[in-house]
């Protein structure tokens, strides 16, 4: 599957819509004189399908945007900043779209190696699925 956007939120993207990548539009068919569309995207973790509302300015500066039905994903999914979402193209029927959010963690872990100077630390940090 195409990847349309890959994310890592901000406080704006998870609190009021989420920017979106003008170069990511050509994934999306507007109906002439119309700045919007709706889409439908299935959640890859729990096979829901929503729908989403791409945004666009009117002007020649389009600046897209998720609006609508954007805020209940994050609160389903319990999004904050430093998570990640990732948008493909989806070949099923049911969406032409899949959605995925991936939780930022952290882990500490310690390796004492033979040869290595005391308290070396190696540090992971990784993305996981969120259920």
């Amino acid at each position: 599957m195409a990847i349309v956007q890959e994310q890592i939120l901000t406080s704006t993207d998870v609190n009021h819509r989420l920017s979106f990548e003008t170069e990511s539009l050509s994934y999306f068919s507007f109906a002439p004189g119309v700045n919007y569309i709706d889409f439908k995207v299935i959640d890859l973790t729990d096979e829901r399908i929503r729908t989403l509302r791409l945004y666009t300015r009117k002007d020649d500066h389009p600046k897209p945007v998720i609006s609508k039905g954007w805020r209940e994903y994050v609160k389903s999914k319990n999004l904050r900043k430093g998570d990640k979402v990732i948008l493909r193209v989806n070949y099923d029927n049911r969406a032409p779209f899949s959605i995925q959010a991936q939780r930022y963690e952290f882990t500490l872990v310690i390796w004492f190696l033979n040869k290595a100077p005391p308290g070396i630390c190696v540090y992971l940090l990784y993305y996981r699925i969120i259920c």
